[in-house]
């Protein structure tokens, strides 16, 4: 049984999504003004400030449907209840890909869901965090805009099934008791373990990145991509490395098989020249 830790990163595909009327925030913000002290001797200018409430135009997320899908990551872990540990590191993959010509979009989205949908094959488990409304939704609905057969999510009911850690386990929304509490975002869950979290960049920069590598032609676009990749790879270990402990919150393994599970991620070099993590402070 493989246990697959997934991640995306997108940006908005405004051609597939037509947004409502816009929507606004009231936000406090200071005026500075200027006053002139006419006293007898000379007139000096005197600033002043005061504060003033105004509308800032929210900008719309995009739906699911119109997020272009430009990395995919994941990692493998393999469970079999006859080794030592029984949960174990496999592997990882991580992939990127743009390109600067407007005709090449959408083949290149469909290069990486294509290649994504090739590994979909045996006794397959999702581990995601909110990708039960966000990253598989995203790989579904972008591989039906290419054609893209997507079996696997529709044979196992447990994929889709929200109640069900089978199939699919969606760690922010198992956390939060499906609703009932509110969910924490992946960078403050993966510091309450002791793990990094966000490093050099986040999921929110990754559209102004893809827009200046096409604005800027002397942007080395392969080494921007590679670096969208490993941040990308860098969300998948982590929500591996919070589901490996949340083995032992709900009691599936103890603390020295816990322990012994986590040397098989820090003994991986692809794990190491992804991340950088303190392993002793990850341990019990």
């Amino acid at each position: 049984m493989i246990f697959r830790v997934i991640d995306i990163e997108t940006i908005p595909d405004p051609e597939v999504w037509t947004p409502g009327e816009a929507t606004y925030k009231i936000v406090p913000d200071v005026r500075t003004t200027a006053n002139y002290d006419t006293g007898p001797i000379s007139t000096e200018r005197i600033s002043t400030s005061e504060k003033i409430l105004r509308a800032v135009e929210i900008k719309p997320f995009f739906p699911p449907h119109a997020q272009r899908v430009v990395a995919i990551s994941g990692v493998d872990v393999v469970f079999d209840p006859a080794s030592s540990p029984k949960y174990r590191f496999d592997k990882c993959f991580t992939t990127c890909g743009w390109s600067r010509e407007t005709k090449g979009a959408d083949y290149e989205e469909r290069k990486l869901l294509a290649d994504f949908h090739w590994i979909m094959s045996g006794d397959v488990h999702f581990v995601t965090w909110n990708g039960r409304t966000f990253d598989l939704p995203v790989i579904v609905l972008r591989s039906l805009k290419h054609g893209l057969p997507c079996k696997w999510y529709y044979a196992n009911k447990d994929v889709r099934y929200r109640y069900s850690p089978e199939g699919h386990l969606d760690l922010m929304d198992y956390w939060s008791d499906f609703g009932a509490v509110r969910p924490m975002k992946l960078h403050d869950a993966c510091r309450l373990i002791g793990l990094p979290g966000k490093t050099d960049m986040s999921g929110a920069s990754i559209e102004g990145i893809y827009q200046s590598s096409l604005a800027d032609l002397s942007i080395d676009l392969e080494k921007t991509q590679t670096s969208v990749a490993r941040y990308c790879l860098q969300d998948s270990i982590q929500t591996a490395l919070l589901w490996v402990r949340s083995r032992y919150h709900v009691g599936k393994v103890d603390v020295n098989t816990h322990n012994a599970i986590l040397d098989t991620f820090s003994s991986s070099e692809s794990i190491r020249d992804a991340i950088s993590l303190d392993w002793d402070r990850l341990k019990l």
